[in-house]
């Protein structure tokens, strides 16, 4: 990335719809009304949740912001008019780039001090009426309560900066491949995003280090992509049969049954001890594909291609850590900060790769970096981490999951795949919720964190433009209706009243 052409002004007129939204239902005018007229008074006003929504995306300043508009205590209503006012300022003095690093880099800052920022919202978490404003009095971390609970609020804050920084290259900027590309690491290498975003000069004008480093590990990235693209477009080229073939069959038949016709709802184990994949005797060929029947939803081919490739990248990935798992790897996160410090001697890893080793698929960094972009950057923690500690239990818990939304890939296709786990996620919440305002939070929040995952999938694998583009800010905000709308574009018209039906 080499500039930036974020859309400063249209970010500052919609906060200062924001900031005069706010006012008007906050006003003195507005309390009387409500208290006058009770049984008639809305708390939630759909236009401010939009503006804030479009501003913060789906984090804690949006719903902090509205919290104090329905609460019309004088306190909390005051600081967030000042921290509205507070965004707006930095932003036409320094630009949006400059207020991102600020954010993202006072929280990451958070995370090593043991305090959170200045700026966390105190409505992060839910919390209790008089918590609220208990918290609205005081000052400093100790309005976060006990250290514990600090510590649940520093990672929780950190998260969503990163994921606002992401959300707002996306909305503000053309969508091009740069803005992807930054947007793409701040969910999936958070510490990688953030130091893209030091490629705009005001950034490092405001003293952020001219460290440039992080370039090395971009390159590198890029460079393995490159390889496994040449690579499935060689066996694509010879047709889907080619394309399962290359999966080594004794893999597979240890438990991984991707992308097979005939796969079972029920995910089985690996069978992984040692690491050694065992013999089976199945005279069944698991690897032969057929053209699934959702190749023709789309009116572009582009889609039903990166449907093909998500399990062709999702069987190589479970077969690539299987074929290493007696083996001794370098730790992918190490070998990514060899690059980024220029240490000699690391072309022996080629990025992670042992020197007798040329396969893409033995490359400990690609293979952590394409189990991300299949299931979301925390979702791949059992099946990266179980890998690395040879954890059996793990790993297979890892592995049945990408199976199951690969399932999905294959019966639906990958552009349903959020709608799918979303729904089903939103069924299972609740089903374990309550009626309480706690439950019906919590279950807000977990929609959130799926959403999350799920836009840095879209962010990876969909072919890009402005349809990849709606949708993954559509996952970032937490709104599947927005998604199923986002993708209509796309979809053949009755395909389209399908996905309607689902949410």
């Amino acid at each position: 990335m080499t500039g930036f052409s974020v859309d400063t002004m249209e970010f500052l007129q919609t906060v200062n719809q924001l900031e005069r939204r706010f006012e008007e239902v906050t006003s003195p005018g507005a309390l009387r009304k409500a208290m006058a007229e009770p049984e008639t008074y809305d708390p939630v006003d759909h236009r401010l949740y939009v503006l804030a929504h479009d501003v913060f995306a789906d984090t804690g300043w949006a719903m902090t912001i509205m919290v104090a508009a329905a609460s019309f205590d004088g306190a909390l209503v005051g600081q967030r008019k000042e921290f509205i006012q507070g965004c707006s300022s930095v932003v036409r003095t320094y630009g949006i780039n400059v207020w991102l690093y600020g954010l993202v880099n006072g929280s990451t800052v958070a995370m090593f001090t043991g305090e959170p920022s200045e700026n966390t919202p105190i409505y992060i978490q839910t919390i209790h009426r008089s918590e609220l404003v208990k918290r609205c009095r005081l000052k400093g971390p100790k309005r976060f309560g006990s250290k514990r609970n600090q510590q649940k609020v520093i990672r929780e804050h950190c998260r969503q900066m990163h994921k606002l920084a992401a959300y707002t290259l996306m909305r503000w900027s053309d969508g091009s491949d740069p803005y992807i590309d930054a947007a793409l690491m701040l969910l999936h290498e958070p510490a990688i995003g953030m130091c893209m975003l030091r490629e705009d000069p005001k950034v490092l004008e405001m003293g952020a280090a001219p460290d440039m480093n992080f370039r090395r590990v971009v390159a590198a990235l890029a460079k393995l992509q490159v390889r496994a693209n040449e690579e499935f477009a060689r066996e694509l080229s010879g047709g889907l049969e080619n394309v399962s073939e290359s999966v080594s069959k004794d893999a597979l038949n240890a438990g991984s049954k991707i992308a097979s016709a005939a796969a079972s709802k029920a995910a089985p184990k690996s069978g992984l001890k040692t690491g050694q994949e065992t013999a089976q005797d199945d005279t069944r060929d698991d690897t032969q594909e057929t053209v699934p029947d959702h190749a023709d939803y789309y009116k572009d081919p582009a889609y039903a291609q990166a449907s093909v490739r998500y399990l062709y990248d999702a069987r190589h990935a479970i077969a690539g850590y299987r074929e290493l798992w007696d083996r001794t790897t370098p730790d992918a996160a190490k070998v990514l900060v060899a690059i980024e410090q220029g240490e000699e001697g690391r072309e022996k890893y080629d990025a992670g790769t042992a020197a007798d080793d040329d396969s893409v698929w033995h490359n400990v960094v690609h293979l952590r970096e394409v189990s991300r972009s299949l299931l979301g950057a925390d979702n791949a923690c059992e099946l990266i981490e179980g890998f690395n500690e040879r954890n059996v239990a793990r790993f297979d818990e890892g592995v049945a999951l990408l199976e199951s939304m690969a399932e999905i890939v294959e019966m639906e296709g990958l552009p349903m795949l959020p709608i799918v786990m979303l729904d089903e996620q939103d069924g299972y919440v609740g089903k374990q919720s309550g009626g309480s305002a706690k439950s019906a939070d919590d279950k807000r929040r977990k929609v959130s964190e799926i959403g999350e995952f799920l836009a840095g999938i879209v962010l990876a694998r969909f072919p890009r433009g402005d349809v990849a583009k709606q949708c993954t800010l559509a996952l970032l905000d937490g709104e599947i209706v927005q998604y199923a709308k986002a993708l209509r574009p796309m979809l053949r018209d009755d395909i389209e009243e399908m996905a309607s039906a689902l949410v």
